[in-house]
């Protein structure tokens, strides 16, 4: 036996504590039943081994133990890895367990032990499920637990090809445009009744609340049975169904368990993840004020992401259209009733020392989110004893799919479907709906949709899917080039006429450049400027002609874009994303500022220095990079606005609280 294994049982003798709370203090012991995690504030708050087999479990918990150990003595910020990657560990190790039929995992550096294990899981899942067991064994192996290393070519043959589940879905385009204007007329239909539908809801559950006590009181109980709870729901929807409200606000209805809000949750959303391409845990994290339309043309929402992060909170931003700002008004305001009672219930709980103050302030963080559990359980404890108050989004078979989005497929549908989906060809039918909705595809939808219509390109899609790799932002994209390709060849007059439109921006963009601007700044746009100078200096009066930058255009010899940050980028093979990479790093040397845009630049820095100052008078020390960063952005600005003789005021406000 090795001696991190001799360690090991040493120190699980005293069934040591595995979690603590923010303060330090012991949580939960490697032999409970269930990790409390809560103090971490991650998605996942815990992980339960209840289900699984007795003559496993002690084993599976203690691996997983000495996995976390190890991580955190060789992590520079000393923590272990996410919750979900335990998770992840977790089901690793009961699958090999169950399979195997024996838990010590030590035996895996044996290598007949080996051949028998492998053997047991052959077609045991999908691509997925086998690179999570060779990385689980992987990780034992690095840390010293077991002398066995799993590489690709070996869990290879442990895939069931017949359980390859493939990449999300994407939507055909008819389809797609069906269920974004589905989404868009319910948020807009229902936008103005939503204070109505939460005084509504709270009328209903203190009304409710109200019965019960009385029956409470009249049964001499402290709680009802199933057969009593259904009498009362019964003797109280003969008097709700009367209520006027019912009639107030279209198709609506009351439901304790939160059936009809459920339905609003959904459907903002199905339209606030087709609008950001947000993963399911970050829209989660949005509510009414993460929309902002203030500093920018094109509207951002924000929220929380802690994908590849080990899960700690990141607070970021997507590009979105102004609809979203209505849902989540919607979603957030519908259910305030809702909020307001599981609140009241938080702090009753937690002052009566029913919750420990960290799965408190996690619940509380939860009710922050507009999309909260609609569903309100007559018995407070079953409220406080959920893993999560927000809305559970995908639950039953894990679909969104909905019969509200009445989604009737055509021929069409179904051949650019399995064109889009080829390793689903064949699961939608004509006539029939999608063959699953989950919030990934949403995701992919959003990318196939923005590449296939030249809406944005893979660098687009890695700063809105917020990808590390432009791999995994192509693999999204992926077919949805062909099905361009397939439409242009079945509509060659729509997609010349979207060309020529194309073709006429860019041109438009050059004239002003060579024959329009008098001045141009930007690396690209001196040596622009210094061209036309010696030509205009030889008598010329137009340095370049329409007809000749159309011609250069179509053959290739120039591209440009518009940047977000201002003026063009003439590199048409350009992998860098501009954003405040030009005060970072080397300004780029492709870039072109024209008057027009040096004056849009001049706008800009007026509303950043508003921003600025506004942030600047809270004092707050954690709001330093912000700051710093927004000045030197300024500051940078002044620098083309020089170049450009347009008037400024220097900017030289500090930063009022620094550190020091």
């Amino acid at each position: 036996m090795s001696e991190k294994l001799i360690q090991l049982r040493q120190k699980l003798a005293e069934n040591p504590y595995v979690t603590f709370d923010s303060d330090g203090n012991g949580v939960s012991r490697v032999f409970d039943g269930v990790w409390d995690f809560h103090a971490l504030n991650q998605n996942r708050k815990t992980i339960s081994f209840g289900y699984i087999d007795e003559k496993y479990r002690h084993d599976i918990q203690s691996y997983i133990f000495a996995l976390m150990q190890w991580q955190k003595e060789n992590s520079n910020s000393g923590s272990h890895v996410a919750v979900s990657s335990l998770i992840k560990s977790r089901n690793s190790l009961n699958t090999i367990a169950t399979r195997w039929v024996k838990s010590d995992f030590s035996l895996l550096s044996s290598d007949r032990e080996w051949k028998e294990c492998t053997k047991k899981l052959h077609e045991i899942g999908a691509n997925t499920t086998c690179r999570n067991l060779a990385s689980t064994i992987n990780a034992l192996n690095k840390a010293g637990l077991v002398t066995r290393c799993v590489n690709k070519r070996e869990y290879v043959k442990w895939i069931d090809t017949d359980a390859a589940k493939g990449q999300a879905i994407a939507f055909p385009e008819a389809i797609h445009v069906s269920i974004l204007k589905t989404v868009v007329k319910f948020v807009e239909d229902y936008h103005p009744y939503r204070h109505q539908i939460s005084a509504a809801m709270e009328k209903f559950y203190t009304y409710h609340d109200d019965l019960l006590d009385v029956e409470l009181k009249a049964l001499g109980a402290s709680v009802l049975s199933k057969k009593q709870t259904h009498k009362l729901i019964v003797r109280g929807t003969r008097i709700t169904s009367k209520w006027p409200e019912l009639k107030a606000i279209p198709n609506f209805s009351f439901h304790r368990r939160g059936e009809w809000l459920g339905k609003v949750l959904r459907m903002c959303f199905i339209c606030v993840g087709l609008f950001t391409a947000a993963r399911k845990e970050e829209l989660l994290s949005m509510n009414k004020d993460s929309y902002d339309d203030s500093l920018a043309a094109v509207p951002t929402v924000s929220g929380f992401s802690t994908k590849r992060n080990k899960g700690e909170r990141i607070y970021t931003t997507w590009n979105t259209a102004p609809i979203v700002k209505l849902a989540l008004e919607l979603a957030f305001d519908a259910t305030q009733a809702a909020r307001k009672y599981s609140l009241e219930r938080l702090d009753d709980s937690y002052q009566n020392g029913l919750l420990t103050k960290d799965k408190y302030n996690a619940m509380r963080q939860d009710l922050e989110s507009a999309f909260i559990s609609s569903d309100i359980p007559y018995d407070g404890k079953a409220l406080i004893n959920r893993v999560s108050l927000k809305y559970t989004i995908d639950g039953a078979g894990r679909s969104l799919n909905t019969k509200w989005l009445n989604i009737k497929a055509t021929a069409e549908d179904v051949d650019e479907f399995d064109l889009l989906n080829p390793d689903r060809a064949g699961s939608l039918k004509v006539g029939g709906g999608l063959p699953k909705l989950s919030p990934h595809d949403l995701r992919r939808s959003f990318v196939v949709f923005m590449v296939k219509n030249r809406l944005g390109n893979a660098l687009t899609v890695k700063y809105q899917l917020k990808h590390r790799n432009i791999n995994m932002s192509n693999w999204y994209a992926n077919y949805s080039e062909l099905a361009r390709t397939n439409q242009l060849l079945m509509d060659t007059q729509l997609m010349s006429e979207f060309d020529e439109a194309i073709e006429s921006s860019a041109v438009d963009a050059w004239d002003e450049i060579y024959n329009i601007s008098d001045t141009l700044s930007g690396a690209e746009g001196e040596r622009i400027a210094q061209n036309k100078a010696e030509r205009l200096a030889q008598g010329e009066e137009v340095v370049m002609f329409r007809s000749e930058l159309l011609a250069l255009v179509r053959s290739g010899e120039k591209s440009i874009v518009l940047l977000p940050t201002g003026g063009y980028c003439t590199n048409r093979n350009c992998d860098r994303l501009c954003s405040l990479m030009d005060i970072v790093e080397a300004p780029c040397k492709h870039k072109v500022v024209t008057d027009k845009a040096a004056k849009r630049l001049s706008r800009e820095r007026d509303n950043l220095i508003a921003s600025f100052r506004a942030i600047n008078d809270m004092g707050d020390y954690a709001n330093e990079l912000i700051l710093d960063a927004r000045k030197k952005k300024i500051q940078s600005i002044e620098l083309t606005l020089a170049k450009h003789c347009i008037p400024f005021d220097n900017f030289n406000d500090d930063i009022k609280a620094a550190w020091s």
